[in-house]
């Protein structure tokens, strides 16, 4: 069977997580009252301009020299990483809103909403990807030094018609929680030959650096139905799913959060 590797794009995608314990000044809840300045919003427009533009030297320099996530996500890894990436697609499009903020000292703490779209291919084989993820980002004197990653799903499709897919898996799970993920094909399969996989994987330096492959098998339902159950230390993970069949692909992940209440 064929191997495909089963990441989170979005974590390569100029937008990087961590787990970092910050305080907020003020709850989220609470509508912002100190005005967002020019210059840190400078800074989420520039990036979102130069990642659409491919421009990986403009990208790494919205990011501060030290940046590191408790993921284990590096400058040196976006540098190799995101051109691999950017590269199915000829068209590439980051948008991000700044929804609230605080001032701490020095540091603005961001809240952001991103999407990102890209389109591939070819006529007869088209590639697209659409991935969205929600973020709390700090921002010091000009440069990004820290991200907490809040929700994050990235959908890949090839092919002229492929695969629609109903997906569920909950954003956060506690800590040895037991969760479902269902991944159900919604055109109706008949005699036609499915084949799926599913991976789960901690989110750290190795995984951000050398994504896990994982072996497509067999489907003889019409989609996937896996129970997992979490880990008993709290991380964040990647939860991948694949479905093939003759008129395309589907390649979903979704970032899935192990944390105490």
């Amino acid at each position: 069977m064929r191997r495909y590797v089963l990441v989170s794009i979005l974590g390569l995608a100029v937008t990087c997580g961590g787990i970092p314990q910050w305080t907020w000044a003020a709850p989220l809840g609470q509508a912002t009252s100190v005005p967002l300045p020019k210059s840190v919003q400078a800074v989420i427009s520039g990036l979102d301009a130069a990642a659409s533009q491919k421009d990986l030297e403009g990208v790494l320099t919205f990011y501060d020299p030290d940046f590191k996530t408790a993921d284990g996500l590096t400058l040196e890894i976006l540098r190799k990483r995101l051109p691999i990436f950017w590269q199915p697609y000829r068209d590439i499009r980051y948008r991000t809103t700044v929804n609230r903020w605080q001032q701490q000292g020095n540091d603005w703490i961001l809240e952001i909403s991103t999407t990102i779209e890209g389109t591939g291919g070819t006529s007869d084989r088209p590639q697209r990807m659409r991935g969205s993820l929600q973020a709390t980002q700090v921002v010091r004197n000009g440069k990004i030094v820290r991200q907490d990653i809040t929700q994050e799903k990235t959908t890949i499709t090839i092919g002229a018609t492929p695969p629609t897919v109903e997906f569920s898996l909950p954003q956060t799970v506690r800590p040895g929680e037991e969760f479902s993920l269902d991944a159900i094909v919604q055109e109706p399969i008949g005699n036609a030959i499915l084949l799926g996989a599913a991976s789960d994987q901690p989110i750290n330096t190795q995984t951000y650096a050398n994504p896990s492959p994982v072996k497509l098998e067999l489907l003889s339902a019409g989609g996937i139905f896996k129970v997992g159950r979490a880990p008993q230390q709290p991380g964040n993970r990647w939860v991948s799913v694949a479905l093939i069949r003759d008129t395309g692909i589907v390649l979903i992940t979704q970032r899935l959060r192990v944390k105490k209440t």
